[in-house]
C-alpha cells in the first residue's frame, strides 16, 4: 500500500489522540483560513473516507488497543507479582507491617482493575436507566395532552 502524505498521517496521528475530524485536520496543517466549520468538516469527513487514509487510521488504532491491553495486563502480572512476593514473606517471616500492607495493597490493586469495568458499565446502565425514565414521563405528557386536544376538538365538533 502508499504511504500517506505528511499532513495525511498528521490528520491520522490526531484523529488517534483523540481529536475531532475538524481539530486533525486543522493539527495536520492544512490551509482552513478562508473556510467555514462545516467546510472544514466535510473535507475532513472526506479525507477520512479514503482508502489509504482510513486503512491507516484502523492501523494505528489496532495498535493503540494492543498497547492498551499488554499494559493493563502488564499491570496486573506486577500486582500479581507483589501479591506473590508479599505471600511468601509472609509465610517465611510471619505477618509484619510492610508484607501485610503490601500484600493488602497488591490485592486491592487487582480487584480495583478487575471491577473498574463493571462499575463504569453499571454507571453507563443507570444513566442509561435515567434518560429512558425521562423520556417515559415526557411521553406519559404527551399522551395526556394529546387525549386533552382530543377532548377539546370533540367538544368543539358537538357545539356545532
Amino acid at each position: 500500500m502508499s504511504k500517506l502524505t505528511v499532513k495525511q498521517e498528521n490528520f491520522v496521528q490526531g484523529l488517534v489522540a483523540g481529536l475531532s475530524q475538524r481539530q486533525a485536520y486543522i493539527e495536520a496543517g492544512y490551509k482552513t483560513d478562508n473556510m467555514t466549520n462545516a467546510s472544514i468538516d466535510s473535507v475532513a469527513s472526506r479525507m477520512l473516507k479514503n482508502v489509504k487514509v482510513l486503512s491507516r487510521y484502523r492501523e494505528l488504532l489496532k495498535e493503540s488497543s494492543n498497547m492498551i491491553l499488554w499494559s493493563r495486563e502488564t499491570s496486573f502480572a506486577e500486582y500479581e507479582w507483589l501479591k506473590n512476593q508479599a505471600k511468601a514473606a509472609i509465610e517465611d517471616e510471619g505477618v509484619r507491617h510492610a508484607n501485610s500492607t503490601a500484600f493488602i495493597s497488591a490485592m486491592e490493586g487487582m480487584n480495583q482493575m478487575a471491577f473498574r469495568d463493571l462499575e463504569l458499565a453499571d454507571q453507563k446502565l443507570l444513566a442509561e436507566i435515567e434518560l429512558l425514565q425521562s423520556k417515559v414521563g415526557e411521553d406519559d405528557k404527551q399522551d395526556e395532552r394529546i387525549l386533552e386536544y382530543t377532548k377539546a376538538l370533540r367538544d368543539v365538533i358537538e357545539a356545532k
